[in-house]
């Protein structure tokens, strides 16, 4: 058992290792966490492409210094008639521009790798929350794959366009330093004049600091509400046509719509008001420098080719100054986004969002894929580009004896996860007890909510925002993070209602899984037709045999027959285009196939007639698996060895 490292996490305190990791740990404020020092984590994911356009773009807001200097000379030599001199100014103003254009081209390429790995970065450190299976970095589940999506794409956007930002105020920093100085020299009242408009705009942007974090929290969530009710909607469309609820559902989808629309209206009037201040600044500087110039030209003291240097350098300035508004203000945005992307992943820890990972990204056609099925030579294998999502890690199997369950209590903390009729904080489920013998076939019984569902996802590690006291012991050996163990080959499990994606039907059973030869036997299935890769002669073709036992035990032999591509059939979104029933036996066959030491099941009868699920049984029987289902058909509690009645 140590092999799969269970023990993590602590049962007795609510065990956030099985549910929802925020159990007991308050959202971190993470205006209070240095958001600088996670921004640059971001940065240097891949820091030749940072630093390469770092380098670009500092060069090319740097040169109009160069540029404004040279102007001003040839003002200078045209006014002494040196014709020379201005060709020679010519001449080098040409090779600064051009300088400046291939600092550009360099910077924006680089930076454009740049960005894609830094959104790479966040994507998968908050992919990765959301799909492993107990341990430290497990997160909790998202409220919905519309308002997940959201986070994914328009948080991680906020983050990049920030560290952006950096690069432009840079560029600007050093440019008004350089022009400043040589300003100040020529004339420092004039100077002052120009540049104490231009920073009004920064004043502005710290002034009104909480409003601009709180108007873009209010548009982030606003915008994630239309999301996730737009996913739920297109899941749920044929459940809103056969109750004729088309218009009031758009009619709530409208009032989200409303909303998004007054919080992104807001949101853009007050960027775009802080941006536009910072313009008028500069036209403001400018009369100015005007005004105060046009005496000390008339005095003598101001020459005329140091009023063009002036007002070649005055809109240049007042890039640093909207740069710095806009750098401020997207601060204060980045601030709402990591709180955001920090609800998915484990203890609302930001930290975890900016972890350097590896990535599968390798380069060429010979790149190799996960294991899809009906292709030869596609299976991925560990390597220096993989990512530990892409290859299913090697786990010991531990053969089960007995699995005893000691005095389980849990309680649901939140209305929200509150599944069952308990009142919230009172014990869903209270004091249960019981032993699996390897090889038993034990129900789980009871009325409608008396905590079934509950007591098996907790025993799995699924259950959300829960207390759970009480032991769970594999061979008299303690587990504490339920969810890093009970996986395959542990443990696998059919869930009520199955999750399928829209693939073929046997890369749903199989998920990446090596459908290497079975340990007794090979089967022949329907594969598909001739034209696919997988196919045969009359479609048919030797399948491994997990693969094929797996379909067996799980009664879709005759289903897979009478598909015209057999297991390359495509199953839709969602299995849509597979009957409940065949939907529920797909599930089955996916965690069969996995050969585990003890099959948890959630209530096969609500999608299965009574002799198909009794066929299943017989099968699994048969093969020797032990089996923890919840059930209330009596020739299945006929079958059991043991019930577990939660009243």
């Amino acid at each position: 058992m140590k092999a799969d490292n269970p023990k993590t996490g602590n049962p007795k305190t609510g065990n956030p290792k099985t549910g929802n990791p925020k159990t007991g740990n308050p959202q971190t404020d993470i205006s209070d966490r240095p958001i600088i020092r996670l921004a640059w984590r971001v940065s240097q994911e891949h820091p030749f492409e940072f630093w390469i356009g770092f380098a670009g773009f500092l060069l090319f807001f740097s040169i109009p210094a160069l540029s404004g200097y040279l102007t001003a000379q040839a003002f200078e030599a045209l006014t002494g008639n040196d014709i020379g001199t201005l060709y020679f100014i010519a001449g080098a103003l040409l090779l600064a521009e051009l300088a400046r254009l291939v600092a550009f081209s360099f910077g924006a390429v680089s930076l454009t790798k740049s960005w894609t790995y830094m959104r790479s970065l966040m994507q998968g450190n908050l992919l990765h929350a959301q799909l492993v299976s107990g341990g430290e970095d497990a997160g909790p589940p998202a409220r919905s794959a519309g308002d997940a999506l959201s986070r994914f794409r328009d948080d991680t956007n906020d983050i990049v366009a920030f560290i952006d930002l950096w690069l432009d105020a840079a560029g600007g920093f050093t440019f008004t330093l350089i022009s400043v100085g040589i300003m100040f020299q020529i004339n420092a009242t004039a100077t002052l004049v120009a540049v104490v408009p231009l920073m009004l705009g920064a004043l502005v942007v710290l002034v009104m600091d909480g409003t601009i974090k709180q108007w873009r929290r209010d548009d982030r969530a606003a915008t994630r509400a239309v999301a996730a009710m737009l996913g739920d909607v297109m899941a749920g469309a044929t459940a809103v046509k056969v109750n004729d609820a088309t218009e009031p559902v758009l009619g709530r989808f409208q009032h989200l719509v409303d909303t998004r629309r007054r919080t992104a209206v807001r949101d853009r009037t007050l960027n775009e008001a802080i941006f536009q201040l910072a313009f008028g600044a500069t036209d403001v500087a400018t009369a100015l420098v005007l005004v105060v110039g046009a005496g000390a030209i008339a005095s003598g003291e101001f020459a005329f080719a140091d009023l063009v240097l002036f007002l070649a350098y005055l809109p240049w300035l007042s890039n640093f100054p909207r740069q710095l508004s806009r750098l401020i203000t997207r601060h204060r945005q980045a601030i709402v986004s990591f709180e955001g992307m920090e609800e998915l992943v484990a203890e609302n820890d930001p930290d975890r969002v900016v972890r350097q990972i590896r990535l599968p990204v390798v380069r060429g056609r010979d790149r190799r894929i996960p294991f899809e099925f009906g292709y030869e030579n596609t299976l991925a294998q560990p390597g220096d580009n993989d990512h530990e999502l892409l290859v299913r890690p090697e786990r010991t199997r531990v053969p089960l004896e007995r699995l005893t369950v000691e005095n389980l209590t849990v309680g649901y903390q939140s209305a929200a996860v509150n599944q069952t009729t308990s009142p919230i904080g009172a014990p869903v489920v209270s004091n249960v007890s019981f032993d699996v013998e390897a090889g038993a076939f034990v129900v789980i019984t009871g009325r409608i909510g008396s905590g079934k569902s509950t007591l098996l996802r907790t025993l799995l590690g699924l259950a959300n925002e829960v207390t759970v006291t009480g032991s769970i012991r594999w061979n008299g050996e303690e587990v504490v993070d339920h969810g890093a163990f009970f996986v395959p080959p542990q443990c696998a499990f059919v869930s009520q209602i199955p999750q399928l994606l829209s693939d073929s039907l046997a890369d749903n059973i199989l998920l990446g899984t090596d459908p290497g030869p079975d340990r007794s036997d090979e089967d022949l299935l329907p594969v598909g037709p001739p034209s696919h890769p997988a196919g045969g002669s009359a479609g048919m073709a030797p399948v491994a045999g997990s693969l094929a036992t797996a379909v067996r035990a799980a009664a879709m032999t005759d289903d897979v027959a009478m598909m015209p591509d057999g297991l390359a059939t495509v199953v839709g979104p969602r299995g849509l285009r597979l009957s409940g029933g065949q939907r529920q036996r797909v599930a089955a066959a996916r965690a069969l196939v996995q050969r585990p030491e003890l099959l948890v099941v959630d209530d096969l009868s609500s999608a299965l007639d009574v002799a198909t699920e009794f066929e299943l049984w017989e099968n699994v029987a048969d093969a020797g698996i032990t089996v923890l289902a919840v059930s209330h058909r009596p020739k299945v509690l006929e079958k059991a060895d043991l019930i577990v009645d939660l009243g």
